[in-house]
């Protein structure tokens, strides 16, 4: 991908995982001017120190994403400080595990409230920047879970869905507006937030991601720069001819069974 120079991108969860290897990844290609949000304000710091080694001034908006007020204000504050938003990537969610059976009214709502009525809202505020210029990217991460998930995690399944029907449906309604949109449904992916809940909730063992990547086609988990070298090149020209596309970025092929 060419160098995206003096372009200014939000990306929720910026602070760790996947939304701070997306902010690093855009900051190298040249985005001066980077929105971070997320609820954490010491580790929005240390992303904001690693992004500003690449020249980057970099805005941290300590905000949870499940409460629509706050993050319409850190999307008021950064259109003040940088101008219109050319790439927005919605990287945060909440992954609380719950099956059909045992899931409660609050960890239904708070999974809904982050996944599907958070994204909603901030693209609802930011939206209208990139209408007026007719120029931006939107990009939602999904899930492959979206396909319909395993027991434990069905309201973040149903989630993960509602939010792939949103991205076609903001598509559809922008496209002339020559905004683009689209979603990555993430297969297992290695990241800080991950480690915890292997070993802490599944009681796996330190070194899980090793023994599990050794059982995967390619041999190996994804990492956080997986779907950031993806979203990179979906926020570029060289895609400028695709929207509303769910990619599926996994190594397993859905609706397939292995013949060996």
């Amino acid at each position: 991908m060419t160098d995206q120079k003096d372009r200014v991108a939000f990306i929720t969860g910026g602070a760790q995982g996947v939304g701070r290897a997306v902010a690093l990844r855009l900051a190298e290609k040249g985005f001066n001017r980077l929105t971070i949000m997320g609820r954490n304000k010491d580790t929005l710091a240390e992303a904001a120190a690693e992004l500003e080694r690449f020249g980057a001034e970099v805005f941290c908006a300590a905000a949870d994403l499940a409460d629509p007020e706050a993050t319409k204000s850190a999307a008021a504050e950064a259109y003040e400080r940088f101008g219109a938003t050319d790439v927005l990537c919605n990287c945060a969610g909440a992954t609380d595990r719950g099956s059909i059976l045992d899931t409660s009214i609050e960890v239904f709502d708070r999974i809904f409230d982050t996944n599907v009525r958070g994204n909603f809202f901030l693209i609802q505020n930011i939206l209208p920047q990139m209408i007026a210029r007719k120029s931006g990217v939107i990009i939602n991460i999904s899930s492959m879970l979206a396909y319909g998930g395993v027991p434990h995690l069905a309201a973040y399944s149903a989630s993960k869905g509602a939010l792939n029907t949103l991205t076609r449906n903001v598509a559809n309604a922008v496209r002339h507006d020559r905004v683009r949109v689209h979603a990555i449904n993430l297969g297992w992916t290695l990241t800080p937030a991950e480690h915890s809940v292997q070993t802490s909730v599944h009681g796996m063992p330190e070194d899980w991601a090793e023994i599990e990547g050794r059982k995967q086609p390619f041999g190996r988990l994804l990492t956080a720069d997986d779907p950031a070298a993806l979203c990179c090149w979906l926020a570029s020209d060289e895609a400028a001819m695709m929207t509303g596309t769910v990619i599926d970025l996994e190594q397993w092929v859905v609706g397939t069974l292995d013949a060996r």
